[in-house]
């Protein structure tokens, strides 16, 4: 039985006693039933909440913690977590290997659709895409999606001690990075600013242009001018898009994610 107190649901089928769960976390436990663990539920929960007390969950339109080794439980939206693709759960093509430490490509067929049309969803001068990358490696990968007969692209290229990429812009920029094993970010939040992050550091550019792109998002490959390139095999264990944060909701950001995947002895 399970009883609402606020924004908490309070669960009385745990067993030993009650648990509170924030009402979003309990339904994304309760869509994702490869969730078992009430350790894996609490570290879980406290995400949920951490995001909240930093102003970050309303800015977030999907987010994905592919850690259930199936795609099944790994397609869910933790921000609607309904079996929809306008609520923008993953479609999974075939190549994927899924593990209790991520999702990976096998970078020639695998990609993951978030079904999100980022012109559709997102403003255009708000907006982040950010990917926990498990693997550095020479294999120059893309995600994201480009906007059909244009260079504008909300798109991170990942290479051997580089990234780089284009948010809803289209001039390529490239920090200089030397891992791609991070929590790496897309973010926007002007008509003239861009950002890179690489875990906690930020690299500044100038937005020349402003379209965003009309095609969906794609995690482990690129969907540019309506096909499918630049397949990655990078081993992704977090990902999200959203409205563009803050520095320190950046800052924030990458520290609740990775304070998570501490916890599931994952982190990089």
């Amino acid at each position: 039985m399970k009883i609402a107190i606020g924004t908490y649901v309070r669960d009385y089928s745990v067993s030993g006693g009650a648990v509170v769960y924030d009402a979003d976390a309990l339904a994304y436990f309760n869509a994702n039933t490869a969730i078992t663990s009430a350790a894996d539920k609490n570290a879980i929960n406290t995400f949920y909440l951490g995001l909240k007390s930093d102003g970050i969950y309303t800015k977030i339109k999907a987010m994905y913690l592919p850690l259930w080794s199936s795609a099944s439980a790994n397609k869910w939206n933790l921000v609607n977590p309904l079996d929809t693709n306008a609520a923008f759960r993953l479609t999974f093509t075939t190549g994927w290997t899924h593990s209790s430490s991520g999702m990976t490509p096998n970078g020639t067929s695998a990609y993951a659709n978030t079904n999100l049309l980022p012109n559709a969803t997102m403003t255009l001068d708000s907006v982040h895409l950010s990917y926990y990358s498990r693997t550095n490696t020479s294999h120059v990968g893309l995600v994201g999606s480009q906007r059909v007969g244009s260079g504008n692209a909300l798109q991170l290229v990942m290479g051997i001690n580089f990234m780089g990429g284009r948010i809803n812009d289209n001039t390529y920029s490239e920090p200089a990075v030397t891992n791609t094993q991070a929590f790496l970010m897309l973010n926007r939040n002007s008509a003239t600013i861009k950002q890179f992050w690489r875990n906690s550091t930020n690299y500044d550019y100038t937005v020349n242009s402003t379209l965003a792109p009309n095609q969906h998002v794609l995690w482990g490959a690129y969907y540019n001018n309506g096909g499918i390139t630049n397949y990655d095999i990078r081993q992704v264990s977090f990902c999200s898009l959203g409205d563009g944060l803050t520095n320190t909701e950046a800052t924030n950001f990458y520290s609740r994610v990775n304070t998570l995947m501490t916890y599931f002895g994952i982190n990089v």
